[in-house]
């Protein structure tokens, strides 16, 4: 059930910013559907995930980190999805601990379902900030997530898994921060330029499932992940294992990390247990985030590395 709460919304001007039938909002999965709305599962990603470039990109990148006070864990990241278009990820926590915060930015040109926002189960508000866009909050057994939407369409979903009590972030300190960012209304978007990598000592390996798979007779998804090195030094590994939602947006359904100061190599094995209950046709796949390596010879580092994605029947 989503409880409504409206505030006092004001334009620039001190008038009432007001948003209109053709203004997209969020709307419920059935109003959704009632309008004629394309399925969400339809918009499938296209081609790979690479780093983002380009002055807006790391401008908003900057943004959020001193927003938060946490620490960008990879480089922004750029994917490209049907009817959808371009979407920013970027992926932010604490150094020495995997507590995930990954923030999504996509621009929608009609309403937006709910459910892509929430899951099953979840608590949910919704509230209009003064600058017109639209507040989303849901919290339950997957995390905390809070959505902002724009009156020109600018979604931007910030999403913390929940990986025990303690190692998730507060729905308060989220909201407040998506509210920051949205008052600052930085628009950001790739713009590609030569790439240019940086010369490294060490190197390393990323060995991963091609894809995502249901684990032998069981109902478990499994994927599973290795960093090697050719050298041991302080080694940041990380990867989760996501749930395609539609509309450009994965939920985290599983993440690990892996940290030695004088390791070689780093193994992580993701897993998710889904019912015979769980809707199936799902699309899931892997992603490496934080993979570095560094010691007295240089720095070696990775990032922005998905698997192929995989359709997987629990049923």
């Amino acid at each position: 059930m989503m409880a409504s709460t409206v505030v006092g919304a004001s334009a620039a001007d001190g008038s009432p910013a007001t948003r209109t039938e053709s203004t997209p909002h969020i709307v419920s999965a059935a109003e959704y559907a009632e309008q004629g709305g394309a399925d969400p599962q339809s918009m499938a990603p296209v081609g790979e995930v690479s780093p983002a470039e380009g002055g807006s990109v790391w401008e908003l990148a900057d943004l959020l980190a001193k927003t938060t006070g946490l620490n960008l864990m990879q480089a922004p990241a750029v994917a490209e999805y049907e009817k959808v278009g371009q979407t920013l990820t970027f992926s932010l926590g604490d150094e020495n601990a995997v507590r995930p915060l990954n923030i999504t930015r996509v621009t929608v040109d009609g309403d937006v379902p709910s459910s892509v926002l929430a899951s099953d189960g979840d608590t949910t508000q919704a509230s209009t900030l003064p600058s017109g866009s639209q507040l989303f909050t849901a919290a339950g057994n997957d995390g905390v997530r809070v959505s902002t939407l724009t009156m020109d369409g600018q979604l931007t979903l910030w999403e913390a898994p929940a990986l025990s009590a303690q190692d998730t972030y507060s729905s308060e300190d989220m909201v407040r921060w998506a509210t920051t960012v949205d008052e600052r209304n930085v628009r950001a978007s790739h713009s590609p330029a030569p790439g240019f990598a940086p010369a490294a000592k060490p190197q390393c390996q990323l060995i991963h499932s091609k894809a995502p798979f249901l684990h032998g007779g069981s109902l478990r998804i499994q994927a599973d992940a290795l960093m090697r090195c050719d050298q041991k030094g302080k080694g940041n590994f990380e990867a989760s294992l996501r749930q395609y939602q539609g509309l450009g947006i994965w939920k985290t359904k599983d993440v690990r990390g892996y940290t030695n100061t004088q390791g070689q190599t780093f193994p992580l094995l993701l897993h998710y247990q889904c019912s015979r209950l769980t809707i199936s046709g799902w699309i899931y796949r892997e992603d490496i985030g934080n993979a570095t390596l560094r010691n007295s010879n240089g720095y070696w580092g990775d990032h922005n590395i998905s698997s192929n994605t995989a359709t997987i029947h629990c049923a």
